[in-house]
């Protein structure tokens, strides 16, 4: 791939991410971090293409130095070559080779207007390159019907892509986020009758936070749809993240000052709580349920078979999404030990998922 040098050379690797003037346009898998993933950002955050959702507790309040800042950005052109540099840095990484995830203008959300033919744009490019990797997009926005249908037609290409939609909704109490609720229900609702993959993504879940008569309506209107893509994922919480909830006289959870920047677990009781309205709702309903997946575990839904995201093995699902099924194994590789834990943990599977796989289960 052809690329102006002088473009490449403004792009500077800093820890695990390549920064375009203080911006990272590009994250790549970090142990340290515990980053499993690409995060592609291939555009610079003015005013247009910066997330105008201002969620209280959004990640990027910890940036400092661009995301309070859009006008900095206003008169400064990404490079037309940007996107060609940034998959030329992914697919040279084994990872990239190895089909680990790549997600979607993560410092945004890849639905507003800005970004939504360069999303179609990421997707040619990648099955352009013949790319077999997961691939997330994950929204609280309705792009609007005549967008879906162009993605359909998009994904309808042949590909070895695995896309996956994941519309963020978690129930919260009022003043912690503006996005239309009743839009991300419909968005998730056309996905479905589009055939688009996509999951509900109960992403932040904090126990201060939660609405509970929320959870149960939200459970009774989208499991007719996504039963079996449902992943609860918990809050990622820094300094800067709470001032802004300070700022804003809302409730600042306990979180681990030790680790800023990473993902709180849910505790064993809250999970608990909010697998257990699932199931009732799924049993009122007479709807097959699962697997409920928790996306600090696992980028596993049940519209591909991902690969962990501890492990990143791609071609299999993980042994806690094969647990989830009672013992099934679903594409499992010709793995007789797992097979015989599998076989072991069939009978105990409640107490199974309360702990996380270890590195041995994981390999």
């Amino acid at each position: 791939m052809n690329t102006d040098k002088n473009t490449a050379s403004e792009i500077t690797l800093q820890g695990s991410q390549y920064m375009l003037h203080g911006f990272p346009v590009l994250g790549i898998p970090d142990d340290e971090r515990a980053v499993k993933y690409f995060s592609l950002n291939p555009f610079l955050p003015n005013a247009q293409n910066r997330c105008p959702i201002e969620c209280a507790y959004c990640v990027c309040h910890q940036d400092r130095d661009w995301h309070h800042y859009p006008q900095n950005f206003q008169d400064v052109l990404a490079p037309i070559d940007l996107l060609d540099i940034l998959l030329d840095r992914i697919f040279t990484t084994q990872e990239g080779q190895k089909g680990f995830p790549i997600s979607l203008c993560d410092y945004s959300d890849p639905f507003i207007p800005a970004h939504r033919e360069r999303v179609l744009s990421i997707l040619d490019a990648l099955i352009e390159r013949k790319a077999a990797n997961i691939v997330y997009i994950t929204t609280k926005v309705h792009p609007g019907q005549s967008f879906l249908e162009r993605l359909k037609t998009t994904l309808e290409q042949p590909h070895s892509l695995r896309v996956t939609v994941f519309v963020s909704l978690p129930p919260l109490k009022p003043g912690y986020e503006q996005a239309s609720i009743q839009s991300r229900v419909q968005l998730l609702q056309d996905l479905v009758k589009l055939g688009i993959p996509c999951c509900w993504y109960l992403r932040p879940l904090v126990e201060e936070w939660f609405d509970e008569a929320l959870m149960w309506q939200l459970a009774r209107t989208l499991l007719p749809h996504v039963s079996h893509h449902v992943i609860l994922s918990g809050l990622v919480m820094s300094e800067e993240i709470e001032a802004s909830l300070l700022k804003q006289e809302l409730i600042v959870p306990e979180w681990d000052r030790t680790q800023p920047g990473r993902k709180e677990y849910l505790s064993l009781e809250f999970e608990s709580k909010l697998r257990s309205i699932l199931s009732t709702v799924a049993s009122e309903q007479n709807t097959s349920l699962g697997p409920v997946m928790g996306h600090r575990l696992c980028g596993t839904n049940g519209n591909h078979a991902y690969g962990c995201l501890i492990c990143a093995k791609q071609n299999r699902y993980c042994q806690l999404f094969q647990l989830h099924h009672y013992g099934e194994t679903i594409a499992a590789e010709d793995n007789q030990r797992l097979k015989t834990l599998l076989k072991q943990d069939s009978l105990k599977v409640g107490s199974s998922l309360q702990r996380e796989p270890s590195t041995e289960e994981c390999r």
